[in-house]
This record gives structure tokens, sequence and C-alpha cells, in this order.
């Protein structure tokens, strides 16, 4: 077996595992009983997702363990600071669903920062190469870090568009003093997606991971389908 067909075997085990969790828990908050029991096992989930994104990366350097750090550390960073003075995203608390947290953040945030980071990341990274490619387009590299680290940025407030109403029907958090997400929670996603995208950018690690793209388009349809149909 070569070595792009043993990556091409990983991609697609990587696809069918992510589309088995997704699938199924649309299936079982849709057109079950079990709803609890999918809600429960939402950390599970962002494991296996986590450590998918990981298996299909070619090549993990150090570069790559200290993006991981890096997302970890600052996502629960910012959620720390945003549950306990309001100042970032707005008045919020999480609930018990995805487990164990500290100063009220559920560790496991560390791990879903970090997976939606590396997923719009190589969504862009991957988009741009073709774009740039296709139309021959050339910019200064410069403006090519702004450019990519920029638009991650704005497809993690477009995936969060969609979690957030999930989240809330899920009960995973809870908006206060009236249940309304405010405009401001979206800016400081922004901004805060923008320090780790250009830190994604910047660092020197194997950006072409195809999984990261599908992993984003799963999860996307399984936010919109939920949002939809869920009650």
């Amino acid at each position: 077996m070569t070595f792009s067909n043993l990556f091409k075997n990983k991609y697609r085990l990587a696809i069918g595992i992510s589309l088995l969790f997704h699938v199924s828990a649309i299936i079982g908050l849709l057109f079950t009983d079990y709803n609890d029991f999918f809600i429960q096992n939402t950390p599970l989930n962002l494991i296996i997702s986590m450590a998918l994104v990981l298996y299909t990366h070619q090549k993990i350097n150090k570069s790559l363990w200290f993006f991981f750090s890096a997302c970890v550390f600052a996502g629960l960073t910012y959620e720390v600071i945003g549950i306990n003075t309001g100042f970032l995203f707005g008045d919020y608390k999480y609930s018990n669903v995805m487990g164990y947290k500290i100063f009220g953040v559920p560790i496991l945030l560390g791990i879903l920062w970090f997976t939606t980071m590396y997923c719009v990341g190589g969504l862009t990274s991957q988009f741009y190469n073709w774009f740039r490619v296709k139309y021959n387009f050339k910019v200064s590299n410069k403006i090519e870090l702004h450019l990519l680290a920029i638009f991650g940025a704005f497809a993690a407030v477009f995936l969060d568009l969609f979690l957030e109403p999930v989240a809330i029907k899920l009960n995973f958090w809870q908006w206060y003093p009236y249940g309304e997400i405010p405009i401001y929670n979206y800016v400081c996603w922004f901004f805060g997606s923008l320090i780790l995208q250009y830190l994604f950018v910047i660092l020197k690690f194997n950006k072409q991971n195809k999984f990261a793209v599908y992993l984003f388009t799963i999860q996307l349809i399984f936010f919109i389908t939920i949002s939809l149909f869920y009650k």
C-alpha cells in the first residue's frame, strides 16, 4: 500500500466514524425516546472528533502540539473570563452535560476550541490554495497572512451561529437573563478566534488535512438539522 493510499483510507475511516456519530445523534434526537442518552454522550463525540483530527493529520510535529496547547489554554481562559465576569461573550452558564468543570467551565471546551480552530483554519487554507491555483491569485505573504486569519475567524463565527441554538436546545449552556444570544458573543468569538487563526497560519505544520473540511461540513449539517427540527 502506498503512502497516499494509506492516507486515503485514513480519511475514509475518519469520515465514516464522524458520520456514524453525527447521523446516529440526529436519528436518536429526532426520532427516538433516548434523547438523554445522546445528549449525555456529547463529551465522547467531542473527544472522538479531536482524535480523528489528529489521526488524519500528516506529520504531527512540535508546532502542531504547540497550536493544540495554545487553543486549549486560550479557549479555557476565554471561557473562564466569560463565565466569571461577563466581560467576554455575555452572561451565560454551563450545565453539567459536558462533564467536569474548572471555574465553571467544562474542561472539554478546550478540546472543542482546538478542533474548531483546526477545522476552520484547514478549511480556509485549502479553499485559498484552490482559489489561488484556479484563478492565479497572487498577493504578498503579509496580505495572505491577514486574509487567511480573518477568513478563518469568520468561518468560526459562521459555525457558531448554528452551534449556539443547538447548545441551548440541548442544555449545554444557557444565556441570561432572557435566553437570547447577544451579538456581543459573536464579536468576541471573532476576535478570540482571530488570535488563534493567526497562530494557525504562522506555525509550521501541515494545513492540508481534507478531513478538517469534512468534519466542519458534517458538524454544520448536524447543527442546522437539530436547530430546525429538534423540539
